[in-house]
């Protein structure tokens, strides 16, 4: 466990009562252009406050601290060839991409290798191969000829460009503690998380078919692996949900159109099953959503249907994610291609679901990101309705629904937030004052404010949408990714939490006002 403050203009930090124990601490730093001179630690007694200066030298290694926002800042480029090189940093850091030392034609093939021969999930020490050799799709002479100017190939010792680096947080900014517990399990890869009625945290795994559960008070966590559906395909999951029993459910990705329920009284699994003429071994369901009336819902990335469950019954009802007629993009996946041109900003009307939530009456509210609308399913019709974003291209991600029946979004390729109105018809949006943040999932808490975690920052935005205005608190970690945020809105004040993909950490911040 990682307890960490931030300090103030004059440099001033202090640790609120109560939250570090009687012990000896490591002190550590997060301060871009600057390191620790030699290892610092802290001895705490009971009852007597502790105060311990902090000694900085200026780093000789500023790349090596620089988020994937501030090399998106740094390196230069028009709007196509950042935007193709935003694509990269959803996976891994910028970095790798800027220390590379490949030539134009060592570039086409790790794009060959990269868009055709890894799927989603993936790192650089356990990359993960695709379900079935997809359909390979040649990679851009373009794309390489660009990284290639851009990195340090052709003996280059150093950047053709300056390194930019973000104002350290000021003012309202640095008023947060942020507490950090690393899983213990290595390799751990915590995609999203859901917090349960005893503010118990529980996640599930984008490498591995774990889910886990830590207490927060104590800082033990326990896991249980998810029973294999179809042996030879991949187990890793993303979406985890709580029933009103705190039972988790996850939707079972690439080991079919499926769902599996944890129940956490008897410990064990059931799972239920799309019908079998949408649940063969290509299948794939990702997201999903336990509904207010108890209803499940899993949705398929690949073909674009969506399936309700009724756990009483266990009937599984198939609806169409987008209107009848809508065009199907037959080239390269536009969320995972490598290439400068217009395969992600189309014309082409076509469309791609993502993240979903479920309203009060039961009609699913989703992400539309390749055609950059908001979905609206009329359950009881089969109807469904698209709302265009106002910001094109702006691929919208994942997003929530609040207690007034808005859906809150992340824009992902536009680093925006957004808000559709059920009632209006409307969608506003909101842009943080960090750039290149990503926006990955957004969500509303009791008191009104709005939170999010960016892909390629490691600051949360949180949003006061009445006034327009935001606080970024940046985390200690660096590149940690972060695909979901969740609200414990259960005290006076919110704990929000985020799991960090890259570093296998669950992350809490709580605001000191």
């Amino acid at each position: 466990m990682t307890v960490t403050v931030i300090s103030d203009d004059q440099g001033h930090y202090a640790f609120p009562p109560g939250k570090l124990q009687p012990g000896k601490y490591t002190v550590a730093i997060r301060a871009a252009g600057y390191e620790l001179a030699g290892q610092t630690v802290a001895e705490i007694k009971p009852d007597k406050a502790a105060q311990v200066d902090i000694k900085l030298v200026k780093t000789k290694d500023l790349a090596s601290q620089l988020t994937g926002a501030e090399w998106m800042m740094s390196i230069p480029g028009n709007e196509k060839q950042k935007k193709a090189l935003f694509h990269c940093d959803q996976c891994h850091s910028l970095d790798l991409v800027a220390k590379s030392t490949y030539d134009a034609d060592g570039w086409l093939i790790t794009l060959h290798r990269m868009q055709n021969q890894w799927q989603a999930g993936s790192t650089f020490t356990h990359p993960l191969p695709p379900a079935f050799p997809p359909k390979e799709y040649p990679s851009d002479p373009e794309l390489a000829k660009y990284l290639s100017s851009i990195n340090l190939s052709g003996d280059r010792t150093t950047w053709p460009y300056e390194l930019k680096t973000f104002p350290r947080p000021r003012g309202a900014d640095t008023k947060v503690v942020i507490t950090e517990y690393e899983i213990p399990r290595a390799g751990s890869s915590p995609h999203d998380l859901a917090i349960d009625q005893d503010e118990m945290v529980w996640y599930s795994d984008f490498q591995a078919p774990n889910i886990g559960r830590l207490d927060p008070r104590t800082g033990q966590f326990k896991e249980w692996r998810l029973p294999r559906l179809k042996p030879g395909l991949p187990e890793n999951n993303l979406t985890i949900e709580l029933d009103k029993q705190g039972n988790p459910w996850l939707p079972r990705g690439y080991q079919g159109c499926a769902v599996t329920m944890f129940d956490v009284k008897t410990e064990k699994f059931q799972t239920w099953s799309a019908p079998a003429e949408y649940n063969d071994d290509h299948a794939s369901c990702t997201q999903g959503n336990v509904g207010p009336n108890g209803m499940v819902w899993f949705n398929s990335f690949n073909t674009s249907k969506m399936f309700e469950l009724d756990p009483k019954t266990g009937d599984v009802k198939v609806f169409n994610a987008f209107p009848a007629g809508s065009a199907q993009f037959k080239g390269p996946n536009r969320v995972f291609y490598f290439g400068i041109d217009e395969n992600f900003a189309t014309a082409e009307k076509t469309h791609k679901m993502y993240g979903s939530a479920i309203a009060a009456n039961g009609d699913p509210i989703y992400c539309d990101i390749e055609g950059s609308t908001i979905a609206v399913l009329d359950h009881a019709t089969g109807q469904v309705t698209l709302y265009p974003t106002p910001t094109p291209a702006a691929a919208p991600r994942r997003g929530s629904i609040d207690s007034a029946g808005n859906f809150w979004f992340g824009e992902w390729m536009a680093s925006q937030l957004g808000m559709f109105d059920p009632q209006t018809k409307e969608i506003k949006e909101w842009r943080p004052p960090i750039p290149w943040s990503g926006n990955y999932r957004a969500i509303r808490g009791k008191n009104g404010d709005v939170w999010s975690g960016g892909m390629s920052t490691d600051y949360v935005h949180r949003l006061n949408p009445k006034t327009g205005e935001w606080r970024e608190y940046m985390l200690p970690t660096l590149g940690g990714e972060m695909r979901d945020i969740k609200i414990d809105d259960s005290g006076a004040t919110p704990k929000v939490w985020v799991p960090l993909v890259h570093a296998g950490i669950l992350a809490k911040i709580e605001p000191l006002e």
